[in-house]
């Protein structure tokens, strides 16, 4: 039997694992008032999903320095409504194929762990490790806590989301990236940035990351 290509991923949450975007979306016009930043209207909301974070945090005037309270905010909001958000189909199939086939499995997210957990319901049993409530750019510090209590090496493991700013934290900490095509940021802009991985269903981790 071929042996796995890595021991540990470490998932993304938000756009990766679990369909936030609407919900998000819901909130965004009254977070924009209650912190001075801009709306962006609905056909711009596409464009913004071709651009990182900064380029964002600067097409929106949102100060750097303001972006974690703008981010707790929302993650705060999501955790006083708690809506009805869902993983993405085939996401927890995709979870226990990987988990029976020897993987360690983490979360790094942004939100709130109670959030996670609350969204991931049944498929919490597949979590070994949960990393939330970083910042913006802390996901790179995230995993190499990881890998010290793990025992991984950044050599075995995976990093897998949605976003640039994913990828920008897999090698600032020295592990592959995975992105998918399902989350925030285009197909297309994540391709140009040559991760290991491009998932266009949530059943591609299976068939690329399980032995054949």
């Amino acid at each position: 039997m071929k042996s796995l290509p890595y021991q540990l991923l470490a998932f993304d949450f938000d756009g990766t694992l679990a369909d936030t975007l609407p919900w998000f979306d819901t909130v965004l016009a009254s977070v924009a008032q209650k912190y001075g930043f801009r709306n962006p209207a609905e056909d711009e909301k596409e464009q913004l999903r071709h651009r990182d974070v900064r380029q964002i945090l600067s097409t929106l005037n949102i100060p750097f320095w303001k972006a974690p309270a703008i981010l707790m905010e929302f993650r705060q909001r999501m955790q006083e409504a708690s809506p009805d958000v869902r993983l993405f189909a085939g996401i927890e199939q995709a979870l226990a194929a990987l988990k029976q086939a020897g993987y360690q499995i983490a979360v790094l997210s942004s939100n709130s762990e109670v959030n996670v957990r609350r969204t991931l319901g049944m498929a919490t049993a597949l979590i070994d490790q949960y990393r939330c409530g970083s910042d913006l750019f802390g996901k790179a510090s995230r995993l190499k806590t990881l890998y010290r209590q793990t025992g991984c090496t950044p050599q075995t493991c995976l990093l897998i989301g949605d976003e640039i700013r994913d990828i920008d934290a897999a090698r600032e900490s020295g592990c592959h990236a995975a992105s998918v095509a399902w989350g925030y940021n285009h197909p297309d802009v994540l391709r140009a940035q040559g991760p290991q991985f491009l998932f266009d269903t949530p059943n591609d981790l299976r068939l690329q990351l399980l032995p054949g």
